[in-house]
């Protein structure tokens, strides 16, 4: 997957580039947007935990932009061994960091609300905490286990103006990676056009 990523960045420039030069009537905007939502995994999961995001979106032209994103997850999913005393939850306790380009298609509206869809590549760092034994079983260690991988992400925003330089937002975003297994994020923010 890795390898194709340089290839699609190279073919997608290319035809924005070319796109563009045939509507020179293009707006460009700068946008930066935050919040916080809530996120967890689809499979193995056990409770919820929180979610935040920054994206700053640059409009290419009337209806793309370019933007790149961090989101930082923290959720709960079940746990490796089911026979662990209560002291230690057969729990796995997640930390997520997402980095995603994205590129994003602005719906045309008349109406306030705005819709966007998005997709392109992430870059995830994923660190998972859980309890396992020792040789002799009497004695539990917290263990921390760190990976990283590539995903697909996946996003709708829905935005209405609330001045002519605030838009409140509201999202979903699901990173999609069959291999390492997925997760998601839904929340609420702002975003303010620069």
């Amino acid at each position: 997957m890795s390898k194709f990523i340089p290839l699609s960045l190279s073919l997608l420039f290319i035809s924005m580039v070319a796109f563009s030069q045939e509507n020179p009537a293009i707006t460009k905007e700068c946008s930066i947007s935050t919040g916080l939502g809530f996120a967890a995994a689809p499979s193995n999961a056990k409770a919820m935990g929180r979610a935040f995001w920054l994206q700053m979106d640059y409009r290419v032209m009337e209806h793309f932009s370019i933007a790149f994103e961090v989101e930082n997850f923290a959720y709960v999913q079940g746990g490796y061994f089911p026979d662990l005393p209560k002291e230690y939850p057969n729990e796995i306790n997640v930390l997520n960091n997402n980095f995603s380009l994205l590129i994003k298609y602005h719906v045309a509206s008349k109406g306030k609300l705005k819709f966007a869809f998005a997709s392109g590549w992430t870059y995830s760092i994923r660190n998972e905490t859980y309890y396992i034994p020792s040789d002799n079983s009497q004695i539990w260690f917290a263990n921390v286990r760190s990976s990283d991988d590539y995903r697909i992400p996946f996003l709708l925003e829905v935005q209405y103006p609330v001045s002519k330089t605030i838009n409140v937002l509201a999202r979903a975003k699901y990173n999609m990676n069959p291999k390492e297994g997925d997760n998601y994020s839904a929340g609420i923010g702002l975003s303010l056009k620069l």
